[in-house]
C-alpha cells in the first residue's frame, strides 16, 4: 500500500493532466461568498493553522485560516442574508450537488482509463449528492440561524454558546472522519447515499489504512495551511486571484489521490484497485476532456 506522500503525488499528476477539473473547486470556493468578503476586507497581518480531511470538493479555503472575530458555524451558503438566502439556498444547494456529482463520477471515469462523462454523471448521481450537499447543511442550520438569532455566535460567545457549539463541532469532527468516504463510494459503487455512507462508516471503525490516510492528509493540510494563509490573506487582491485557481489544482490532486485510495481499500469499488504505477508516466494524449 502506497504512502500517503506517494498517492499525493500520483493525485498532483493526475490534476496536472486534467486541469479542466479544477473549475470545480475554483467554482466551488467562489461560492463561499462569506470567506472571499472577509479575506478582501480583512486589514492587518494574520497567520493560522487549518485541519480537514476530504469531505466533499477540496478547495483552497481547505488550507486557508480566513480572519474572523470569532467562533462562526457556517454551512457554505448565504445562510445570514436573510430572508433573500431562502430563495438562494435552495439554488445553490442544487448547483453544487450537480457540481459535485460531474465532478466526483469525472475522477472516478478518469481512474478507471475512461473519458470524463461530466453530464452523463450529472444525471446519473444528481439525486445522492443532493442528499449529500442537503444533509450538513440543515445540520448546521439551527445553529447558525436557530435559538441564538441570527449573528449570535460572530457577535460574542456566552457561556450558554458555548455548551452547544463545543459538543456541535466535536460532533462534526468524528462525522467528517467516520463519512469522508461518502460522495466518493456513490461514483465508486454505483450507489445511494445511504449504502456510500454505511460503507464509509464500515471503513472507518476499522481504523487501520483508512484512519492512517485520514492522519495522513490532516496533517498535510495543517503544513500547508499557514503558508496558504499568510499568502491568501496578507497579499491584497493577489493572494485571492493567484491563490483561488492554484488552490483548486491542489484540492483537484488531493481528491484524485483520495479516490485512489477509497478505490484500493474498498473491496466492492467498480474500478481496478491496484495502485496506478502509470500515475506518474507523462500523458500523450488528453482523454479527460468534457463532453
Amino acid at each position: 500500500m502506497p504512502e500517503f506522500t506517494a498517492r499525493l503525488a500520483a493525485g498532483m499528476q493526475r490534476a496536472r493532466e486534467h486541469l479542466w477539473l479544477s473549475l470545480v473547486p475554483v467554482l466551488f470556493a467562489l461560492l463561499d461568498s462569506n470567506k472571499l468578503l472577509a479575506v478582501a476586507t480583512f486589514d492587518g497581518g494574520h497567520i493560522g493553522f487549518q485541519l480537514g480531511l476530504p469531505l466533499s470538493v477540496v478547495t483552497v479555503w481547505q488550507f486557508v485560516s480566513v480572519p474572523n472575530s470569532g467562533v462562526a458555524v457556517n454551512p457554505g451558503l448565504p445562510i445570514e442574508m436573510l430572508p433573500v438566502a431562502l430563495l438562494t439556498a435552495p439554488v445553490l444547494l442544487v448547483a453544487q450537488a450537480a457540481a459535485m456529482a460531474g465532478y466526483f463520477g469525472g475522477l472516478r471515469d478518469l481512474l478507471d482509463g475512461e473519458t470524463s462523462h461530466f453530464v452523463g454523471n450529472v444525471r446519473a448521481y444528481f439525486a445522492p449528492f443532493l442528499i449529500a450537499a442537503a444533509v450538513p447543511f440543515l445540520a448546521v442550520l439551527p445553529l447558525a440561524v436557530g435559538v441564538f438569532g441570527v449573528g449570535a455566535l460572530t457577535d460574542g460567545l456566552g457561556g450558554a454558546v458555548l455548551l452547544v457549539v463545543i459538543p456541535a463541532l466535536l460532533v462534526f469532527l468524528a462525522a467528517a472522519y467516520l463519512l469522508y468516504a461518502t460522495p466518493y463510494l456513490i461514483v465508486l459503487r454505483d450507489t445511494g447515499v445511504l449504502d456510500a455512507a454505511r460503507g464509509s462508516y464500515a471503513l472507518a471503525v476499522t481504523g487501520g489504512p483508512y484512519a492512517s490516510y485520514a492522519a495522513g492528509f490532516a496533517l498535510f493540510v495543517l503544513v500547508v495551511s499557514p503558508f496558504a494563509t499568510a499568502f491568501v490573506v496578507n497579499v491584497p487582491l493577489v493572494g485571492l486571484l493567484i491563490g483561488i485557481p492554484v488552490g483548486g489544482v491542489l484540492g483537484l490532486g488531493a481528491n484524485f489521490a483520495t479516490m485512489r485510495f477509497v478505490a484500493d481499500i474498498d473491496p466492492r469499488s467498480g474500478v481496478d484497485r491496484s495502485w496506478d504505477s502509470g500515475a506518474n508516466e507523462s500523458s500523450t494524449s488528453s482523454p479527460g476532456a468534457p463532453e
